[in-house]
Order: C-alpha cells, then structure tokens, then sequence
C-alpha cells in the first residue's frame, strides 16, 4: 500500500515527466508489437514458399533462375535493408536460385535488359519504385529479341515511395511488409496475367514505355514541390497546395491534342497465335510461291491493309486545344476495370477552378487510396492514340511518376505486351 501512495504521489508532483514516460512506454509498447507482427507474417509466407522448396526436380532438370534489378537508392536509401530483410528469404527458401544486380546509377537497367538473354533467366524481379520498373519495361520493349518479352515474365517488388503499379496489382491498403511479402511469393507461385504498355514516342530515340500514364499540369507540380517544404513535416503536402493556390493564379496548363477516338473496332485486340491462324494455308505448288515465297506474299498484302487502314483512321482525327489545371493520359481499365473498352483515356480539369476548389482537390488526393487519375467531373476522351504538343516549354511531364521535360510525345496503347506475376485471383482476368 506504502508503495502505491508513493508512486501516486510521485506522478502528481512529476506530472509532466509522467506524462512523457507514459506516452514514451505505449509507444515502445506498440513499436514492438508491430514488429513481432511483421515478424510471424514473414514466417508465414516463408512456411509457404518452403514447400514450394522442399518439391524435388527430376534428374538433368535445374532451379528457376531469377534475376533481381535492386536499386539500394529507393526510398531513400532503405529499399536494399527491405528486400534483404523481407523479399529475399522468400525467394531463397523456395529453391530459387537469386542472381540480384545492384544498380548504381540511372539508365543501368536498361543497358542490362540489352544483353539479359532467356539462356541467363528464367524471369526477371524488379525490386525498386517507380523509376527503376520504368527503366525495366523500357529495356523490354526496347529489346529486339522477341521471344524474350514473350517468355520471361517480370516481378515487382515495391521498395520505392509511392509503387504506383504494383498497388494495381497487390492493392493499396497493405502495410510496407505485406505488400513486400505478396509480391515476392507471387514469383514464387509463378502465376502470371498480361498487362497492357503504353507507348509514349517523341521521336527518334526518345521512346518511353510506361505501365500507369502521364501527368502534367498544378497537381504534379504539387506533388513534385513538396519535399522541398520538407520543415513543415507532415504538413508538408497540404502546405504545397496552399503554396500553389496563392503564387502565380491561375495555375494553367495548355496543350494541343490531336487524336483518334477509339471504337470497338480499331481497338480489337489481336494476338499473335490468331494471326499466325489467319495466314493463308499452302495447299499447292505455284512458281510465284517458290520465287517470292507465300508467307511474304501475305505478309504485303496486310501491311497494304495496315496502311488504308491507317490512311482511314487519319481521316477522322480530331484536333483540340486544352488549357486545363491537369491533363491525365492512362488506360480505361486502370481507371476502371469494367471498362466495356480497353483504350487509352485522356481527361482534363476545370479551365476556371476556385482557389478553394484546387486546395480542397488536393488535399483530398493526400488521403486518395486507390488508382485514380484526375479529379470527378473531368472532360474524358477515350482514343486509340493521341498526339500531345505542351504550348509552353517550361512545362513538365510524369509518367509512372517519374518527371520528364514537357515535349510532343504521341501516345499509343501496346496490349496485354508483358507478363507479369500477380496474385492467383488477377490470373483469368483478360486484361
């Protein structure tokens, strides 16, 4: 009883450090419950892939090789203590033989992809943010080496900032560890679904392929400014919005679009198995056969369809001038997945927003989860391709939020182009 009095009556003279240790202790208390959590959720995806390990393999047969793209840099400077501690005993226990490339600087990826042959891996992981999986899907696009696209599908394990795609794919409400996890038995499991690329040419070798879209306008701005108010905390973000609402208004960007809208018809994917179905059988011997050989033959007559078609299609091409707070490119499925059609979709904003309205905008972005591009109420066009052309040359691009000067970029869709491994239930869905 002595000892109660005495500690109430220490807490009543002690009031504020009472206060402070108390808050210190629940704290601590917390700290460690959350890790002994992330601790028994890795031993139950490490439980899993070790069955996968403990498979045997026949006589002359070999362990899937992986090779792994890390960017240490990611996330500032956390993203290789994340995957070491996280994604790599995963890989491991499986029975995976891990081939990991640290990157040191940027475009390494892409040189990589260049000489990365199907001889040297049976799938390629990309373990960074958004950057790193840009530089990646380039390089594969990039690649002349067709059968390689088409035979070694591409993991994603997001150690970067934000990880705009893999939240498409693994979902946004998971905490750091479990979307680490998710992502890393995927390639495990080797369940895979073809995702759509999209084609941002500006000409000559300046060829982007991103997997979310393009931003330009005060919102990316906003975004991009705000480590810079780095002091204000977590305040930060809201403070950049205010920041934009009160310099150089109306935050206006202008552009000039030129594109194709798209149909049911110009927009019918077909794959290559289809078209390999659709050439003309041989069933006779001719001399022209023999001395232009039939496959090239056919191979004229649908590029001469190709071009009318093309031909067609300019026709109808719609030319637009925009001056809008934020003009978005992204695909119709990202931005709805029961979309009836799989094209591109380009939105812009009010031309006239309110202070109040930009401010609140963004401050509702901050707390957004899901994939969303642009605002509700948006002016929507969706098109096979589109032709952008910024009217000022100081403006600034981000695709798959990576910044990129502002140039005239046209804007094309590359359909279920990649394989990419993704939970069991995203397996059947066609696009």
């Amino acid at each position: 009883m002595a000892f109660v009095v005495r500690t109430v009556k220490t807490i009543r003279t002690h009031w504020k450090k009472s206060i402070f240790f108390s808050g210190l202790t629940v704290y601590g208390v917390k700290w460690l419950h959350d890790r002994h959590n992330d601790n028994l959720l890795r031993r139950k995806y490490c439980d899993e892939a070790k069955r996968y390990g403990d498979d045997t393999i026949g006589l002359g047969h070999r362990p899937r090789r992986v090779t792994v793209f890390l960017n240490p840099a990611a996330n500032g400077g956390k993203a290789r203590k994340l995957f070491e501690k996280t994604a790599a005993p995963i890989l491991y226990v499986a029975g995976i033989e891990v081939t990991v490339v640290s990157t040191e600087y940027e475009g390494q990826v892409k040189n990589f992809m260049t000489v990365l042959d199907t001889k040297d891996t049976d799938a390629v992981v990309v373990a960074g943010g958004n950057g790193t999986l840009l530089e990646a899907v380039t390089g594969f696009l990039r690649k002349e080496d067709r059968s390689f696209r088409d035979n070694i599908p591409v993991g994603v394990i997001p150690l970067g900032s934000s990880n705009r795609f893999s939240k498409t794919i693994f979902g946004h409400d998971q905490d750091s560890v479990k979307a680490i996890a998710d992502a890393a038995i995927a390639v495990v499991r080797a369940v895979t679904k073809k995702v759509d690329v999209i084609k941002f040419d500006g000409g000559g070798e300046r060829v982007i392929y991103g997997l979310t879209g393009l931003e330009m306008g005060a919102y990316r701005d906003a975004e991009e400014r705000k480590t810079k108010y780095w002091y204000f905390g977590p305040l930060k973000s809201r403070w950049t919005y205010l920041r934009i609402a009160m310099k150089n208004w109306p935050p206006l960007s202008s552009a000039d679009l030129s594109y194709i809208q798209a149909t049911s018809e110009n927009m019918a994917f077909v794959d290559e198995e289809t078209k390999q179905q659709m050439q003309p059988r041989k069933v006779g011997w001719s001399f022209t056969d023999f001395l232009f050989g039939r496959k090239q033959k056919y191979l004229v007559q649908e590029q001469a369809q190709k071009e009318e078609l093309a031909i067609e299609e300019e026709k109808q091409r719609i030319d637009e001038n925009v001056s809008t707070t934020e003009l978005t490119v992204t695909t119709t499925t990202l931005a709805n997945p029961k979309a009836p059609l799989n094209a591109l979709q380009v939105t812009f904003g009010p031309v006239e927003p309110t202070r109040t309205e930009l401010i609140q905008e963004g401050w509702d972005r901050i707390n957004r989860s899901g994939f969303q591009m642009g605002s509700v109420g948006d002016q929507t066009r969706v098109v096979k391709t589109v032709h952008i052309a910024p009217s000022e040359k100081t403006e600034w691009f981000n695709i798959d939020g990576e910044s990129f000067e502002a140039m005239k970029v046209n804007v094309s869709l590359l359909q279920r182009k990649l394989n990419f491994f993704c939970p069991a239930e995203m397996a059947n869905e066609t696009r």
